[in-house]
């Protein structure tokens, strides 16, 4: 897997997002061609305002125990990207000639790793992103632990495993 270059402005609107949500979870993809990141797009955590029944990514244990958390609770441990938001996205990528190269999203409270549930998702993911035509991205995690010293990673999840993956800052 290749290294990916991602501007220092991307990764300052990236904190910004974060810190702009905390205690909830940001997230939303990023984009460019051959591994170089040049857009971002933020999408809405419909964790939140959405009922638990409606996340089907969910297997129903985890489902129910979202459920019995007020939405504020959810959406610490959770994100859901909002679909509207998602398809624009992924238009506005395909109409400027690019690729989806990262899907990322914060953890408040937790290290820069991927979650159980994370990597439940990106590996339910791998076959749907062909599917939409999109390649299978990196994940990067930005966690909001020491609040004043953002923690951002980057990994690569196939077939339930993580490796990381890394990244070059770029001006």
């Amino acid at each position: 897997m290749a290294d990916l270059v991602i501007p220092q402005t991307i990764l300052d609107d990236l904190v910004a997002h974060a810190r702009a949500l905390d205690p909830y979870e940001c997230c939303g993809l990023l984009a460019g061609t051959n591994g170089a990141v040049t857009h971002i797009y933020r999408i809405k955590n419909i964790v939140a305002s959405e009922g638990a029944e409606k996340l089907s990514s969910f297997d129903p244990a985890k489902a129910a125990h979202l459920e019995r958390l007020s939405p504020a609770e959810r959406a610490e441990i959770a994100f859901v990207m909002d679909m509207q938001d998602f398809s624009a996205a992924k238009k506005d990528i395909r109409n400027k000639g690019l690729d989806l190269q990262v899907v990322y999203h914060s953890h408040p409270h937790d290290p820069a790793r991927p979650s159980i549930t994370d990597i439940k998702i990106a590996t339910d993911y791998e076959e749907i992103w062909p599917k939409i035509n999109l390649p299978i991205p990196a994940y990067l995690i930005l966690s909001l632990m020491e609040k004043s010293k953002p923690d951002i990673r980057c990994y690569w999840i196939k077939g339930g495993t993580v490796s990381a993956a890394h990244i070059t800052t770029a001006n």
